[in-house]
């Protein structure tokens, strides 16, 4: 049997420390699940730049001047302390009951470097070693709705100039 080629579902997010290299650290944490439909796995296009001589249309050289970046989107309703504290930054409490849980957004918004790791429900694994995570609340709060935490990871080096990013495929037996 081959190995898979088609990604599909989701099965898991989960996030960990970046280790500074291209390698995943050795724990990971499940976030919330995820809103069905709202994962998108996208590499921008990368920007060029054309050099022109007066005696040709086209050009003698192109050049890549910067490489798009892989960017993973997805959406979820769980507004847990805790779990908003991973993507957002701030400051959460869960003490015992009937004590309130709460969450406190961050003074001021930053990127947050994560590792990321999404595993599809065929098993495939995208794991990106440094993301930059910015999240925000986004959604209607209504008798239809339920408010929903956007997420936005951008792949980042390692912090050792190696592959950003890798996705593992399946091979059966």
């Amino acid at each position: 049997m081959a190995a898979e080629k088609y990604a599909y579902g989701i099965k898991s997010v989960k996030f960990g420390t970046p280790t500074g290299t291209n390698s995943m650290p050795g724990t990971l944490n499940q976030w919330a699940q995820t809103v069905a439909g709202s994962l998108t796995l996208s590499e921008d296009e990368a920007q060029t730049k054309d050099f022109n001589v007066e005696e040709a249309t086209t050009p003698v050289k192109s050049i890549v001047t910067d490489v798009g970046a892989l960017t993973a989107n997805w959406r979820a309703y769980d507004l847990s302390p805790a779990l908003l504290a991973v993507v957002k930054g701030g400051t959460a409490t869960t003490p015992a009951a009937p004590a309130d849980h709460t969450y406190d957004g961050p003074v001021s918004v930053v990127a947050k470097d994560l590792a990321l790791e999404i595993t599809t429900t065929n098993d495939i694994v995208f794991k990106v070693y440094n993301a930059a995570v910015i999240a925000r609340f986004d959604g209607g709060v209504g008798r239809e709705n339920l408010l929903e935490v956007e997420v936005r990871a951008s792949a980042q080096d390692p912090g050792d100039g190696s592959s950003p990013y890798q996705f593992k495929f399946p091979n059966p037996a």
